[in-house]
């Protein structure tokens, strides 16, 4: 990353990178998920017993749509990242100045199984604080683009619109 707009750039691919991983992982969960219900179902009325309570069966029935409920924040927050995108970019070519940059790993599902909790679909995220507005923005990066994400927004600020704001010396990277 080289100037803002290969930045832009960059930020968007690593969205669109985000917004297929989260489809995958929703699709691997529902399956999931239908597979549990086809398990239990099967056990429960395998049986033949007539005195299965209504409220299992309810939970059976709404097991695959609760799967959907985290996924649905997911894609509220996906939607709108191409203008929180475009918003800090704009602000970084206005000038402001990063206080703080976080980066973490998440993950789209977690298997919590008895021994070992599997973790699929990882993406890295930076979480930014812009200027004296207190604005955070929660962007994806690709392991690979955080250290250059992380030395680019670093540079000082020289006013040009190809070169970026900033200095080190107000944000950390724990």
């Amino acid at each position: 990353m080289n100037n803002i707009a290969e930045l832009r750039t960059k930020l968007l691919e690593i969205h669109e990178k985000d917004r297929k991983q989260t489809v995958n992982a929703l699709i691997t969960a529902e399956v999931f998920a239908i597979l549990l219900f086809g398990l239990i179902g099967y056990s429960i009325f395998a049986g033949k017993s007539g005195e299965t309570p209504s409220g299992v069966l309810y939970i059976l029935l709404f097991m695959p749509v609760g799967v959907l409920i985290p996924y649905l924040f997911m894609f509220a927050q996906i939607r709108k990242r191409p203008e929180k995108i475009n918003d800090f970019v704009n602000r970084l070519e206005r000038g402001e100045v990063v206080n703080n940059v976080d980066t973490y790993t998440d993950y789209k599902l977690i298997l919590p199984l008895r021994i070992i909790r599997v973790r699929l679909f990882p993406m890295e995220y930076a979480h930014i604080r812009l200027g004296e507005s207190r604005s955070f923005f929660k962007l994806p990066l690709s392991s690979e683009n955080v250290q250059p994400f992380k030395a680019f927004i670093s540079q000082p600020a020289t006013g040009y619109a190809n070169s970026l704001g900033g200095t080190s010396a107000h944000w950390s990277s724990n």
